[in-house]
């Protein structure tokens, strides 16, 4: 009993004779084209990926957490913060949490004046659920019951005239300046800078930094309050389920995902998505048309020798499968040298020199499941591409493709 029904075993006689006599510089140009379009399969989607990932991390690690606990009654501070943050730390889930109060105020040093929110905070509970101590580029993050502010670049300028709100920053302010603080609530206060940090996150890189203590001292109404806790999570899967509990365990709550403190990250991830699914269409297409060009030339050219092989007997599934057999070969080479070329070259080269947005270098993100997908796309559009010119030739009378 024959392993392969026969018109199989014809087809892979035809394929293997095709590519054996085809010209080498077609072969090796086809495999190329195919290889950048599935360079082009693995490196867009895997920096979008990357970017995408590097913007929500900057959100979660410096800006919001993964869940935000306000309070949903009249009064809009958390009471007994302490006693619900001790619960909140207690259930399964929970890596860290830390309290928050804010309050507006204006920044004056020298002739320069901006406006800001100054948060109050438990230095050791920030070290614990944010990353922001480890982006310093000046002096060092808060204490408790330091006296000292600590600003973000954004506001401090700290003349690095490249950043994007440079012009409504108080310019030129560094470690060791003192600086005037006007609240909200009418208390003057002067503060030494004690850091600046540069998170790469403008909504971030736009806050000031007092001690907890100090904030109390300014706004003694905020004590054993707070204006929210900020919680990490141990994964992003147990977000959810946390966030339904900690509203179960007091009432009165509002919980919220870090996704809604995006703001406009969360509009430009989405439109990546989108920008994603177009680059990837132009690239089936490339790889489709760049098929379909090179079998169309070798039916036209052979399409005497397709009559008479129909004509001895030779069926059309099997000349069919000729040309499908060799697309597959061209393609499964391509990706071959896509996924080597992508792994051995492109990916080191990216992470020595990572491409830097808004929010700080981005790197790509690669798995498996990235090289079967790039690849099953580039082997299905070649399988479309090299079916539809031959099965057009297969339309035509034997007579007709043997004459002419």
């Amino acid at each position: 009993m024959r392993l392969f029904p026969k018109y199989l075993r014809v087809a892979s006689f035809l394929a293997y004779s095709s590519v054996v006599r085809s010209n080498l510089g077609v072969i090796v140009l086809t495999v190329l084209i195919l290889a950048l379009a599935g360079l082009n399969l693995l490196f867009v989607p895997g920096l979008l990926q990357g970017l995408v990932d590097g913007a929500n991390a900057k959100v979660k690690d410096t800006y919001a957490g993964s869940l935000v606990v306000e309070s949903n009654s009249e009064n809009p501070l958390i009471v007994d913060s302490a006693v619900l943050m001790n619960s909140i730390k207690s259930m399964p889930g929970v890596e860290s949490a830390t309290p928050r109060n804010t309050l507006g105020a204006e920044l004056a040093f020298s002739n320069e004046r901006t406006t800001c929110v100054v948060t109050g905070v438990v230095p050791e509970g920030e070290r614990s659920v944010f990353t922001i101590d480890r982006y310093m580029i000046e002096g060092t993050y808060l204490t408790d019951d330091d006296s000292w502010i600590v600003l973000g670049v954004q506001l401090a300028g700290a003349d690095q005239a490249d950043i994007e709100l440079y012009s409504r920053s108080l310019k030129n302010a560094h470690v060791g300046d003192v600086v005037s603080v006007t609240y909200a609530n009418g208390v003057k206060k002067s503060y030494r800078i004690k850091g600046i940090f540069k998170t790469d996150f403008i909504q971030t890189d736009l806050q000031a930094f007092v001690s907890e203590t100090e904030f109390e001292s300014v706004a003694p109404i905020v004590k054993g309050m707070a204006g929210s806790i900020r919680v990490k999570t141990a994964d992003e899967a147990s977000i959810l389920p946390l966030a339904a509990m900690i509203m179960r365990a007091r009432a009165g709550l509002r919980v919220s995902p870090w996704e809604d403190y995006a703001g406009i990250m969360r509009s430009m991830t989405s439109s990546f998505s989108v920008i994603n699914t177009i680059l990837n269409v132009v690239n089936v297409l490339v790889a489709g048309i760049t098929v379909f060009i090179v079998t169309y030339i070798d039916v036209t050219n052979r399409r005497r020798q397709i009559g008479i092989q129909r004509a001895i007997g030779i069926t059309p599934g099997s000349i069919v499968m000729t040309y499908v057999l060799r697309a597959t070969f061209y393609a499964l080479i391509a990706v071959g040298v896509a996924g080597l070329v992508f792994l051995y070259a492109v990916i080191p080269l990216e992470a020595k020199y990572p491409f830097h947005f808004p929010f700080g270098p981005v790197y790509l993100i690669f798995g498996i499941h990235d090289m079967a997908r790039a690849g099953l796309i580039l082997l299905s559009a070649s399988l479309v591409a090299s079916f539809l010119p031959v099965w057009l030739s297969l339309r035509i009378r034997i007579m007709d493709a043997i004459w002419g």
